[in-house]
């Protein structure tokens, strides 16, 4: 093969997003490592595809031309949720935070901090990648 081809079978990021990778989270104010690790699948994995075409298929259904500020972050809190694997060492008020699919909405929900490092790190492509 020519130096100068490139064969984009060298980076599978849908497998690679499939897989998954840990997320460890960070002081929001120190930027110190946590204990918390979070697993994600990436933007590429067939979890993110699907859930994203099911919110456009449903904005059409509905014959919405625009959408809120308030819909368009729910529609995120979906996706992550969607791609969200398991949780370690993450405990709410003393009690394990086990990784229903209820949990997963709740935590994004309520903890800005923890989603914006979610939908950062699932942006990185280059986190799934060896």
């Amino acid at each position: 093969m020519p130096k100068n081809v490139f064969d984009v079978a060298a980076f599978d990021l849908k497998a690679r997003s499939e897989a998954g990778a840990p997320l460890t989270l960070r002081h929001p104010k120190t930027g110190e490592d946590l204990p918390a690790v979070i697993w994600l699948q990436g933007e590429d994995a067939e979890n993110y595809r699907k859930c994203l075409r099911s919110q456009i298929d449903r904005q059409i259904m509905e014959r919405k031309l625009e959408l809120t500020a308030a819909e368009l972050e729910e529609r995120l809190i979906e996706r992550l949720a969607a791609i969200t694997l398991r949780f370690e060492n993450i405990e709410l008020d003393g009690v394990q935070y086990d990784g229903t699919a209820e949990n997963v909405l709740r935590l994004y929900r309520d903890h800005l901090w923890i989603r914006e490092q979610v939908a950062a790190f699932v942006e990185d492509r280059a986190n799934f990648l060896p």
